[in-house]
């Protein structure tokens, strides 16, 4: 197991026992969302961070689609779908962002999803 493994899963841990599922991937959706707005903003001067930042928005997107593609999964089918559909945006879009024909374009429409989801997550009451 790698380092980032471990970490991963202590962290995860340590979350169940604190917090609502709901309420970890709304908090690490937040901050993920708020590394892309500041890196991009940074962008020219930083493009590492920028990269790191829309790598690490992947990286969850990642876990999502292969959360969404298990069996064991008991949200709705149409809701699965739609969430690997936005997975695979987010991976073509993230991809382009890194080109160099992606140096014209922003991360509004990865900040847009992630921002529509953390509202989905905190559900009809804010919670």
């Amino acid at each position: 197991m790698t380092a980032s493994t471990l970490a991963r899963n202590a962290y995860h841990e340590s979350a169940r026992t604190t917090a609502s599922p709901r309420a970890v991937e709304r908090q690490l959706l937040s901050k993920l969302t708020t590394a892309i707005v500041v890196a991009q903003k940074n962008r020219e001067a930083d493009p590492a961070s920028f990269a790191r930042a829309l790598g690490k928005n992947l990286e969850f997107w990642t876990v999502v689609a292969t959360d969404v593609a298990s069996d064991s999964n008991q949200l709705p089918a149409e809701l699965r779908s739609q969430l690997f559909y936005l997975f695979e945006f987010t991976r073509h879009y993230t991809r382009k962002l890194m080109s160099d024909d992606g140096k014209a374009l922003d991360a509004e429409p990865l900040i847009d999803i992630n921002q529509n989801i953390i509202r989905g997550l905190q559900g009809p009451e804010g919670m």
